[in-house]
């Protein structure tokens, strides 16, 4: 029976609007069939599946689902900001050093890249991920940027915070509220920020509300070009301090994920290893959040953030 088959082809040509092709079609079917079988015919093929046609990234039918051993994740669409698996992502937990994503948010957004910054003791003093900035070192923002984003330097991190509060308690409270002001102008309701390094294990944030605040970040080309940076010597404004720095990011670094471009790392003994991880394939970018790993390994959040990506563009169909 070829009836159903070409009453299909009829309305899928008046659905996309080639009127002309289902008149053609219909007089086909109606010179075949009676009237009144044509009728009936046509009534039964409404219940036919047709195409569908995607408006967004969606998962294939039947995909497997990825076995990510972290307590957190998200992955999302890097263009529209659609999530497309999760598990747990609007649980409040602390995040380690994801925090510095804000931290260069607010910074790019209120300071110029060539301000220059006067390095105090009490940043020096923030333990353990530093770039030995030294005390009274004066340097740009741009260079504490990368500090901040390539080697996740804590105390480059407390320096960019104090850069706003012009008194000399060199107070970085200023910059926290600007940190937490940002975050509730983005929606990310479940995040509360206390310092700009990650280090306090009290404030927190999910793992949607990381991926909304990436996703924000990457659309800044200075913020997006410093995390893809495998490796880079920061100098203070004359030239005679130098701070060596590479990429914590394995996804960026030593397992050269193809189409990697950051983001950032992090841990604590309570927020475990971390990782915000993005790629970008075939016009198409990925932000992978992974959070709280089971794993103790220095490598186990690239591990897991490495597996949600292979996921991600194995199983997601973008529109054409």
């Amino acid at each position: 029976m070829i009836l159903k088959p070409l009453i299909a082809l009829s309305i899928i040509c008046n659905l996309i609007g080639f009127n002309l092709s289902a008149a053609n079609t219909d007089q086909k079917i109606a010179d075949s069939y009676s009237r009144e079988n044509f009728t009936l015919a046509m009534a039964a093929s409404q219940n036919l599946a047709l195409p569908e046609i995607l408006s967004s990234p969606v998962a294939k039918q039947n995909s497997p689902k990825p076995n990510i051993l972290t307590k957190e994740y998200v992955l999302i669409d890097g263009e529209t900001g659609k999530l497309l698996i999760s598990k747990n992502p609007d649980t409040n937990v602390p995040i380690a050093s994801t925090t510095k994503i804000m931290t260069a948010v607010v910074a790019l957004e209120n300071y110029k890249l060539d301000d220059v910054v006067t390095v105090s003791l009490k940043a020096t003093q923030q333990i353990p991920t530093v770039v030995n900035l030294r005390s009274g070192e004066k340097i740009t923002v741009s260079e504490l940027l990368h500090c901040l984003l390539i080697k996740s330097g804590n105390d480059s991190a407390y320096a960019i915070g104090a850069f706003m509060d012009k008194t000399e308690d060199t107070n970085y409270q200023l910059f926290v509220d600007r940190m937490n002001s940002k975050a509730k102008e983005l929606g990310m309701d479940d995040t509360h920020y206390l310092d700009p390094a990650g280090l306090s294990d009290d404030g927190y944030s999910s793992a949607a509300d990381l991926a909304t605040v990436t996703r924000y970040a990457l659309q800044n080309p200075t913020f997006r070009e410093i995390v893809d940076t495998q490796n880079y010597v920061a100098t203070n404004t004359t030239k005679t301090i130098f701070h060596q720095l590479e990429n914590s990011n394995r996804l960026v670094t030593t397992y050269q994920y193809p189409g990697a471009i950051g983001v950032k790392t992090g841990f604590t003994d309570a927020a475990s290893h971390c990782l915000v991880g993005a790629a970008k394939r075939n016009g198409h970018t990925l932000i992978a959040v992974i959070l709280g790993t089971y794993s103790n390994s220095n490598s186990s959040s690239a591990d897991e953030a490495r597996k949600l990506l292979d996921w991600g563009f194995a199983n997601i169909v973008w529109p054409n």
